[in-house]
């Protein structure tokens, strides 16, 4: 479909979804990883699904703040992109996978040393050592993970989403073999339990580098970029470029993955059936949220192919297609799940009481789907402004002196346990929605005053 054969909201409409549906269902295979991981281990008993919740609220923040960095690579690819950079583009893939490789190492030391941050926190004893040795276990994939993700938004920028879907998908099956094989054991392999989940994952991280490394050097689309073909110098300042960009991101997503995972370290205090709803339902709500995420991808591609080329309009045009699709997209979300709720649940686990309670929650969860959407959605534009650093601020106003503390007072001062942090979910994500929506505005109205500046002086 061309420009002139469809308006241009439909033109945008068309190619938001050829890159956005590939990287929903890219995010979506990506989250399956970690359902299925719960789901497995709460077929071994209640304590090895608490231990897998306690150990990914520790694990998450870091992998969170590491992506977040490297979402810097898809607008700065886009960027070249649009301005046909070419040569550029293979300097930064290389410099990319180097930044992966040296963000791994402190990512591994704190993993291998985490038992006194769950000492401080008053992790029941009869679980540290088993999410210790979970953690331990999920470290020897880093490397490979962190260069995954150099690869993926590398190719992000280039609009090959499909390849990235494909490699997502491809994880699945080996995910539930490997966690089947090590959680009990066979072959060989003792019976690990939860502990087996972390060697499963590893093992993953390690066969999606690979598979994405193989297309990035194979497939015909590349060949002028000189990915491969040539090793470039290396070069501090690209380095420098990625994190002026990236660490503002990292930062931002990380404060609030940070929330949630704090949140629930602080209910990992609590008794072992709590802790299990908790992780069932934030759980099925990250499920959901990978549909907006993976279209603020898409947008973040666009708008930032659209702002190299300096083309206002068209920029204007992706954001908002971008936005309104993620706003339709949750309402249907949070339908589904609030109607779905006890059915969700029953897919976990058989326990009546970890059921009732993941339900109730869930409809908490339908709840912020929309300010979910658009928070996400608009970080996505912003990103592809390369506007990071108030996105930044506006994270830790909206997540941890707005949704955190509310969260806290709710669950431990008015008595509401659980259901009061997830009421502090809902006030940092409405927070977060609300200032970005203005953020993003102002970002808009100074793009085209700069146009329009530039064009008076050319005249």
């Amino acid at each position: 479909m061309s420009r002139t054969q469809s308006s241009p909201t439909q033109y945008e409409l068309t190619e938001l979804f050829k890159l956005g549906l590939p990287a929903v269902l890219a995010q979506i295979s990506q989250m399956s990883l970690g359902v299925i991981d719960t789901m497995m281990a709460g077929q071994v008993n209640p304590e090895a699904l608490a231990a897998i919740a306690v150990g990914t609220n520790i694990l998450n923040p870091v992998i969170v703040f590491i992506l977040g960095v490297f979402l810097a690579l898809n607008p700065i690819v886009s960027h070249l992109n649009g301005r046909g950079d070419l040569q550029q583009i293979g300097v930064v893939f290389q410099h990319s996978l180097v930044l992966g490789i040296l963000l791994a190492l402190p990512s591994i030391y704190f993993l291998n040393n985490s038992l006194p941050l769950m000492e401080s926190i008053e992790i029941q004893s009869d679980l540290t050592g088993i999410v210790h040795q979970y953690l331990q276990a999920c470290s020897y994939g880093i490397i490979p993970l962190f260069m995954f993700f150099a690869l993926r938004f590398c190719n992000e920028g280039l609009f090959s989403n499909r390849a990235i879907m494909v490699v997502s998908i491809i994880a699945i099956p080996f995910n539930i073999l490997f966690n089947f094989w090590f959680i009990w054991g066979g072959l060989g392999i003792p019976a690990m339990g939860a502990v087996g989940v972390g060697y499963a994952t590893s093992t993953v991280w390690f066969i999606m580098f690979v598979s994405l490394g193989i297309y990035t050097i194979k497939t015909p689309r590349y060949k002028h970029l000189a990915i491969t073909d040539q090793l470039h110098r290396f070069n501090p300042r690209q380095i420098k470029e990625i994190f002026r960009l990236g660490l503002p991101m990292g930062i931002g997503v990380g404060m609030e993955i940070a929330m949630f995972a704090f949140i629930g370290l602080l209910i990992g205090r609590y008794e072992v059936t709590i802790v299990a709803s908790h992780q069932i339902a934030i759980n099925i709500a990250s499920m959901a949220y990978m549909v907006p995420l993976g279209l603020s991808i898409a947008i973040s591609a666009r708008v930032g192919f659209y702002a190299g080329r300096e083309d206002v309009e068209s920029l204007k045009l992706a954001g908002k297609t971008g936005i309104l699709t993620a706003i339709g997209l949750a309402i249907m979300s949070a339908m589904i799940i609030f109607f779905t709720s006890t059915f969700l649940a029953e897919l976990y686990t058989d326990d009546i009481k970890v059921i009732t309670l993941a339900a109730s929650l869930l409809y908490l969860a339908a709840i912020f789907q929309l300010s979910d959407a658009i928070q996400v959605s608009i970080s996505g534009a912003l990103r592809g402004l390369k506007d990071t650093q108030i996105p930044m601020v506006i994270s830790a106003i909206a997540y941890w002196l707005i949704g955190f503390p509310v969260g806290y007072y709710f669950a431990e001062y008015s008595q509401m346990g659980v259901r009061g942090y997830w009421m502090g979910i809902i006030a940092g994500l409405t927070a977060a929605a609300i200032l970005l929506f203005f953020r993003y505005q102002q970002e808009i109205d100074k793009f085209q005053i700069k146009q329009a500046q530039q064009t008076a002086e050319d005249l």
